[in-house]
C-alpha cells in the first residue's frame, strides 16, 4: 500500500498541496470563529486547530518525503525530477507548518476579547 502511494504521480507534490491546504484552512477556520465570536480566540481552539492542521501539513511533508527517497534510489531522469519535487514538497511542507504553528502561537499570547 504504501509502495503505491511513493509512486503516485502527484505523491511528490503533496507536501505542497496539502500544507498549502492545512495552512489555507487553518487561517479561515480560526478566523471565521473568531469573527463570529471573539470570546473563543482562546488556547483550546488556536491551539486544536493548529494541531489537527498541523498535521495535516505534516502528512503530506511525510508522504513527499518518502516519495522522495523511493525516486533517489532509481537511476533514470524521470526519478531524479521526482526526488528534487519531493524535496521541495517536503521544504514546503514544513514552510507550512511553521507558519500554522505562528498563527496558532495568537491564541496563547493575544487575550481573546472581554464582553
Amino acid at each position: 500500500m504504501t509502495g503505491q502511494i511513493d509512486r503516485h504521480p502527484l505523491a511528490p507534490w503533496a507536501g505542497l498541496f496539502l500544507g498549502a491546504a492545512a495552512w489555507i484552512g487553518h487561517q479561515q477556520s480560526a478566523a471565521g470563529a473568531i469573527f463570529w465570536d471573539c470570546r473563543l480566540g482562546g488556547p483550546l481552539l488556536t491551539g486544536g486547530l493548529g494541531l489537527l492542521f498541523g498535521l495535516i501539513a505534516a502528512l503530506g511533508g511525510a508522504v513527499s518525503w518518502r516519495a522522495h527517497k523511493a525516486a533517489s534510489r532509481a537511476e533514470d531522469a524521470p526519478a531524479h525530477n521526482r526526488s528534487v519535487a519531493g524535496m521541495i514538497g517536503a521544504g514546503a511542507a514544513g514552510m507550512f507548518l511553521l507558519a500554522i504553528a505562528f498563527q496558532s502561537l495568537t491564541g496563547f499570547v493575544v487575550p481573546a476579547c472581554h464582553r
